[in-house]
């Protein structure tokens, strides 16, 4: 993850919303930047935690908003991607940034563009690795709980690396 700048789709979002965990970004990155549309999604009907941990992490400057971009590449619109995505990735590529998304869809076209990919789970392992978070099991259990959905083979594949 060198590149200095973030695009964060809306999944990853909440589920760092969830966690409390909006400013971990800031930590490997310059700046997270949310698309208007991804924004829009996510704050339509958040939980209240969700909503109150959203506002204050955009007021904290953790995330930033831009405008969703204009021209669309034709190869994005015939992926059928959902408009957060398509516009996530589309501002990944105009500013040469990597992208926080856990969507397959999204996550194969964005590689098949050459985009650098992380996902939440990559992010907190990367957090847990370096000591930043003292276990990922606990959060991952979090997540689950809520809804959030994880392959069991990522899960299994994530802790066991990480010996939890």
């Amino acid at each position: 993850m060198s590149a200095p700048l973030l695009i964060a789709d809306s999944g990853p979002l909440i589920a760092l919303a969830r966690l409390d965990l909006l400013g971990l970004p800031t930590r490997y990155f310059a700046e997270m930047l949310v698309a208007t549309s991804v924004w829009r999604e996510i704050t339509r009907s958040p939980r209240a935690e969700e909503a109150r941990r959203l506002q204050a992490g955009l007021d904290a400057g953790h995330l930033k908003l831009v405008g969703d971009p204009v021209a669309i590449p034709e190869a994005v619109l015939q992926a059928g991607l959902d408009v957060g995505e398509r516009n996530s990735v589309v501002l990944g590529l105009q500013r040469s940034a990597t992208l926080l998304m856990d969507e397959k869809r999204g996550r194969r076209v964005a590689r098949a563009l050459g985009l650098p990919i992380v996902g939440t789970l990559g992010l907190l392992l990367r957090a847990r690795e370096g000591g930043v978070l003292p276990s990922l099991r606990d959060r991952i259990e979090v997540l689950q709980a809520s809804g959030y959905y994880f392959s069991t083979e990522l899960v299994e594949g994530v802790l066991a690396r990480l010996g939890e």
